[in-house]
């Protein structure tokens, strides 16, 4: 008969069993439960993402220059978000200080929203997936509108964060900003960034996909596929007129004549308004994939690609109207000058290339441009194709770089990029180091978001 020791040792062996079996069955239904909230079990579906990839020749230009790519997106965001105390954020720009207390740094008093859309690229591309949702759910939070349309941006001062917790911010400067920024009350809903987000949100989906985040991005597909007109602006001093004749005849039309302007109405003529569709909102791979998702977006997908294509300025000058406004119509240019803006052409085109669908002037002319002179501008006059702005367009080349990518043209890429690093910051003491900047008013440097986002993007 077992004596009472021994009872109470076997009583002791059953429950330290008994606690380990609970404990093996906790641990795998944790396991399970992590397993099945990761996606592990969940069948994506295809998006039909396409990648272009730089040749060896074009990775040697890089490699032999003075880019230092592994610092470019590090110190970008310590410039731009940590040392601005603005996380998830990222700043539209700062303005660095001289050497002295007499030339103060400056910095935006704004977040622009295809900035933020280009950062979460980043962190897609790099598998940052918590920094990636933590900054996908602010601007889900704090960017889109009552419709589900992402605005164009967001004052730094209602997004509630305590913007001076590092100690290390400065003034703001309106001379730098976006003059359209300064004029509105509100921020309007945005076409490119809104679209620019159902592309990034597919390439989120397609690293850690989900459910849920599907869709999401159907709901934001079935949003634009249905848009028909949105309000856009621009700053000017000039009103905007739709030029609404055929583009095969454009260049037989005598322009109209800037008028004198009236200095009692210049105030109220200063932010242009239009509604309509902008070309640059218009991304023709992100509704070519949403495709893939679901065959009705082929509908609009053609739709939108003869919309753009439709938008060409003339042969002479190859880049694309602002926006279409209905009817057949479009608006080419925004005030009385007739200026086609470079940069939102370049989204255009980009666009047309990525599915295959760019003409071979439009190309041709950029590399003109780019092979022949080594400069590209903000404005080109849409009669005579001459540039009618001395102020460099610095966005644009980091987008000829993918273009150059996209095309398989090493020698434009290594025009292009030698044309963007003439910017690149080398001097070992500068606060900006490894980055792209801009000489901008007062002979100031600053340092923008926009172009070291794409370059960080388009150079991987």
């Amino acid at each position: 008969m077992a004596s009472l020791k021994e009872v109470k040792q076997t009583g002791r062996r059953i429950w330290w069993i008994a606690g380990i079996a609970i404990a093996a069955v906790a641990l795998i239904i944790g396991v399970c439960i992590f397993i099945f909230k990761s996606g592990f079990f969940y069948k994506k579906v295809d998006t039909g993402a396409v990648s272009f990839t730089m040749t060896d020749q074009m990775n040697e230009v890089v490699n032999e220059s003075e880019m230092q790519k592994g610092y470019l997106h590090t110190k970008l965001l310590a410039v731009l978000q940590e040392n601005r105390g603005i996380a998830p954020w990222i700043l539209d720009w700062v303005v660095i200080p001289g050497t002295t207390r007499s030339v103060p740094g400056f910095q935006s008093g704004y977040v622009d929203t295809i900035d933020q859309i280009l950062l979460l690229e980043t962190y897609i591309q790099d598998g940052k997936k918590s920094s990636a949702e933590k900054l996908m759910k602010a601007i889900d939070a704090q960017l889109a509108d009552e419709k589900g349309y992402l605005t164009a941006y967001a004052k730094v001062s209602e997004l509630g964060l305590d913007n001076g917790s590092e100690g290390n911010t400065y003034e703001g400067n309106d001379i730098y900003e976006d003059r359209s920024f300064l004029l509105m009350e509100k921020a309007p809903a945005s076409l490119q960034a809104s679209s620019l987000y159902l592309r990034v949100l597919m390439d989120f989906y397609d690293k850690w996909g989900s459910e849920k985040l599907l869709e999401k991005i159907e709901s934001l597909a079935e949003l634009l596929a249905k848009s028909e007109g949105m309000p856009a602006y621009r700053a000017e001093n000039r009103e905007a007129r739709a030029t609404p004749i055929p583009v095969s005849e454009i260049l037989a039309v005598t322009p109209t004549p800037t008028p004198t302007p009236d200095p009692e109405k210049q105030e109220e003529r200063k932010l242009v308004f239009q509604e309509g569709l902008e070309l640059p909102g218009l991304d023709l791979l992100a509704m070519k994939r949403a495709s893939a998702i679901d065959p009705k977006y082929e509908k609009t997908y053609e739709e939108w690609l003869k919309l753009v294509k439709n938008g060409k300025v003339s042969d002479v000058l190859p880049l694309f109207a602002w926006m279409y406004v209905g009817d057949g119509n479009y608006t080419f240019y925004a005030g009385g000058d007739a200026d086609v803006e470079l940069v939102p052409s370049l989204y255009v085109i980009l666009h047309l290339a990525e599915v295959g669908e760019l003409d071979p002037d439009s190309y041709s002319w950029v590399q003109m441009q780019v092979l022949n002179t080594g400069f590209l501008y903000t404005k080109y006059n849409m009669f005579s194709g001459a540039a009618t702005s001395e102020v460099e367009a610095y966005e644009a080349y980091p987008l000829v770089l993918e273009l150059a990518v996209i095309k398989n043209d090493e020698a434009l890429f290594k025009a292009a990029y030698n044309a963007m690093m003439r910017q690149y910051a080398t001097l070992s003491s500068s606060q900006i180091l490894h980055t792209l900047y801009r000489d901008v008013e007062n002979s100031r440097i600053e340092l923008r978001a926009r172009e070291n986002l794409l370059a960080e993007i388009f150079l991987r």
